[in-house]
C-alpha cells in the first residue's frame, strides 16, 4: 500500500517500555513518533512491554500483567491515530487476569495481538493448557497471539515446536511466531511451518526479523508463500533517547557500525534482492498485517 506517496510499512514486533523500573514513564511518545516520522515511509507499530515490565510479569503475574497492559495503552493514546497499536500482556500464571485483559485492552481499547508471550524468559511453556485457555480468549476477539521463538538459542527449535502445538491446540486462533525468520534456527522455523502448512495448518505466520539475510527470505517465501510472512523486527526503545532509527540489525545499536542505511528502504530493497515481486512486497510490507490485525480503515 501506498499513503500519500509513501509505502506503508508495518511493524508487528516493536518493545516501548510502559514504565521504569521507578514507577515512571521512561519513553515520552514524542521519542517515539520522531522515530517513527524520521523515515521516509509511512511506519505503523504494532507495540508491546520492554524490559522493566518482563521483571514485573515474571515476579508477580497478577499484578503486573495489569500494570503493564495500563502502560502500553497510555502510549498507544497519546500516539498520533493509525501509528501505533497495542498488545495485550499475559501470563498464564495469572489466567483470570489474562484473559481479563484481552476482552479489556482488545475488546474495549483496539489492541491488536496478544504479546509478546515469552515463554523462555518467564518460566512456562507456550503450549500449556493456560496458554490453550488465553489462545481462545484471543480468538473470541479475532486477534493473533504472538510466541516468541528462539533466533538462536534453541537449535532443536523446541519453542517452535510449542508455537505450533498451540496453534495445532486451538485452529481457530491465529498464531505468529514471532523472529521466526533471524538468526541460525530461521531454516528450523522454515521447516517446521511447512510441514504444519502441508498437515493442513492454516493459522500460522511467521515474522521476518533480519531482512539483511536474504537466503533466509527468500527460502521462506519460496516455501511458505508471502502470505504467511509480515515484518516483525523487534526493534526496542532502549536506553535514554534519542532512540536508534528503525531498521537496524538486530541487535547492533551503534548505527555507525550498520552495514546498511536504517530506513524502510533498504528492509524493501532487501526484499527485492530476495526475490519478491510488487505483490510479495506488499503482502509483508502491509497487506497481510492489514487482515491480520483488523486494521483496514484504521492505517
Amino acid at each position: 500500500m501506498i499513503v500519500d506517496g509513501k509505502r506503508m510499512w508495518i511493524d508487528s514486533h516493536i518493545h516501548i517500555p510502559g514504565w521504569s523500573d521507578a514507577g515512571e514513564r521512561s519513553a515520552g511518545i514524542r521519542d517515539v513518533t520522531r522515530v517513527l516520522d524520521d523515515d521516509a515511509a509511512h511506519l505503523v507499530w504494532v507495540i508491546s512491554y520492554a524490559l522493566p515490565e518482563v521483571s514485573a510479569i515474571k515476579d508477580n503475574p497478577a499484578d503486573g500483567v495489569p500494570k503493564t497492559n495500563e502502560g502500553q495503552l497510555r502510549l498507544v493514546e497519546e500516539a498520533p491515530e493509525g501509528r501505533l497499536f497495542g498488545s495485550v500482556a499475559v501470563h498464564p500464571g495469572a489466567v483470570e487476569a489474562s484473559l481479563d485483559a484481552i476482552d479489556r485492552y482488545a475488546g474495549e481499547h483496539g489492541f491488536v495481538q496478544v504479546g509478546e508471550v515469552l515463554g523462555y524468559a518467564m518460566g512456562f511453556t507456550l503450549d500449556s493448557p493456560e496458554m490453550v485457555q488465553i489462545a481462545r480468549k484471543a480468538a473470541e476477539h479475532d486477534i493473533p497471539v504472538q510466541c516468541h521463538c528462539s533466533t538462536a538459542g534453541q537449535p532443536q527449535g523446541e519453542q517452535m515446536r510449542q508455537t505450533i502445538n498451540l496453534a495445532r491446540q486451538v485452529p481457530e486462533a491465529k498464531i505468529i511466531a514471532a523472529h521466526a525468520i533471524g538468526g541460525t534456527n530461521s531454516y528450523t522455523h522454515i521447516t517446521a511451518a511447512e510441514i504444519y502448512a502441508m498437515m493442513g495448518g492454516e493459522n500460522l505466520w511467521l515474522e521476518i526479523r533480519d531482512f539483511n539475510n536474504r537466503e533466509w527470505v527468500r527460502e521462506a517465501v519460496e516455501r511458505l508463500g508471502s502470505d504467511r510472512l509480515i515484518a516483525g523486527t523487534d526493534w526496542i526503545a532502549r536506553g535514554a533517547p534519542p532512540f536508534p532509527p528503525y531498521g537496524i540489525l538486530f541487535p547492533l545499536e551503534d548505527t555507525d557500525e550498520m552495514p546498511y542505511p536504517c530506513t524502510v528502504a533498504s528492509l524493501e530493497g532487501f526484499l527485492r534482492e530476495s526475490g519478491c515481486d510488487d505483490d510479495d512486497v506488499a503482502n509483508i510490507a502491509a497487506r497481510n498485517s492489514i487482515g491480520l490485525f483488523g486494521l483496514e480503515g484504521r492505517v
